[in-house]
């Protein structure tokens, strides 16, 4: 077998949906299998994917094991020469699958590759790659050292901004949103370390392949992970369980310097909560987090579409029917070729821009709407008329 792939569902199956559809339009040649670990979801996940990709392997949990558990459960059945871990809220290229494997096949020393990684917004995401959050290192990190000197060997090595991000580069920490791994290098480092609940399971496995005298790269192939920027970086929940997972890494592998970190780290993450929740309670008290029902009629789409008549446009009825607010612009062959890039938003104010995936291919979506004269914070939402929904960052939208 060619290509084993993990996905890691928790009470998202229409992102995996989504996600399915795209690898599946990229695995076409190839001989490979699907697996989705359910953790203990507890909705309809299990039925709704099966109906649409039949050929999946669902495994259900009966408790939510967290990331590296559920994932290692896949990959001790995986059959295929190379295994991909892939987050449910990303959506890949036609050509990545080829362009992973045919890397692979020529680099013999590589243990895996990752990709680069945008936000719904067509942000780059730095975290694509990373550098061995040594005591240095993550002391810039933690200290915004490397927010300021981004660009630095010195200071900014946790994002390795001082490498291309639009060339193949050899890095040290692969992102677990994307990670495309030699089966054979699993079978000699091991699987993931099932200490780390959720973040910091791909830092240390990518540091384990370096340590067997494997090496990580960076491929710039563009892929869209929707929660890569619209995650809470400043949430409690966030910052405790990612510098916690910090913790375990440096008493596992630095451990004569664990106890120098462990007391700034733990202030880090209490800090940082309190900024948030102060900054939650300002807003509200000055009346500036507007409700439900503002933040609905405040959106606009802007909606491809191949109907004549624009009342029959499927995706526009589930806007219509949401009150959200819409503008059209009927596809003609410009519009295929060049997409909403030389219309500039038109002078209009978008949120989102809606691409029908039985219209424009994957790889064609991401192209549009990572190229840097895309008008800034607007969103990219998927319709899939299969299952007639509208698929966003952060909803989905369904009659």
């Amino acid at each position: 077998m060619d290509v084993s792939v993990i996905i890691v569902n928790y009470k998202v199956p229409d992102y995996i949906y989504q996600c399915v559809l795209s690898l599946k339009k990229a695995l076409i040649h190839y001989d490979y299998e699907i697996f989705v670990v359910d953790n203990n979801s507890q909705d309809n996940s299990s039925d709704f994917l099966n109906k649409y990709h039949k050929d999946i392997i669902y495994i259900q949990n009966n408790d939510n094991l967290g990331f590296s558990r559920a994932n290692n459960i896949a990959i001790k059945q995986a059959k295929g020469k190379y295994v991909l871990i892939i987050n449910p809220d990303t959506f890949v290229s036609e050509d990545i699958i080829d362009i992973c494997v045919d890397f692979m096949n020529s680099h013999e020393d590589a243990a895996a590759c990752g990709v680069k990684m945008f936000s719904a917004q067509g942000k780059y995401a730095r975290e694509s790659k990373r550098g061995i959050p040594k005591v240095f290192t993550a002391f810039c990190k933690l200290v915004g050292l490397c927010t300021l000197f981004p660009k630095s060997k010195l200071f900014g090595k946790y994002y390795m901004g001082h490498l291309n991000e639009n060339e193949v580069c050899e890095i040290e920490i692969l992102s677990g949103a994307f990670m495309f791994v030699r089966n054979d290098a699993f079978e000699k480092v091991g699987v993931f370390d099932e200490d780390y609940f959720m973040y910091g399971e791909d830092i240390d496995l990518s540091y384990r392949f370096l340590k067997a005298g494997y090496k990580n790269y960076f491929l710039p192939i563009p892929i869209i992970h929707y929660k890569g920027e619209s995650t809470q970086k400043i949430s409690y929940q966030y910052v405790n369980n990612f510098n916690k997972s910090m913790i375990i890494f440096f008493k596992k592998h630095f451990s004569i310097y664990s106890w120098l970190l462990e007391f700034p780290i733990l202030s880090a993450v209490y800090f940082k909560a309190l900024i948030g929740y102060f900054k939650v309670g300002l807003f509200k008290l000055l009346g500036l987090v507007p409700s439900v029902q503002d933040v609905a009629y405040k959106k606009k789409f802007l909606v491809f579409t191949n109907f004549d008549d624009e009342s029959d446009d499927p995706a526009l009825k589930i806007l219509n029917k949401f009150g959200y607010k819409t503008d059209v612009i009927h596809i003609n062959d410009d519009t295929m070729k060049n997409g909403h890039l030389s219309l500039q938003n038109n002078g209009n104010d978008y949120d989102f821009v809606v691409y029908n995936t039985s219209i424009f291919s994957f790889k064609d979506i991401i192209s549009y709407f990572t190229k840097n004269n895309k008008p800034d914070d607007v969103e990219v939402a998927l319709y899939h008329p299969d299952i007639n929904k509208i698929i966003t960052s952060i909803q989905v939208l369904e009659l």
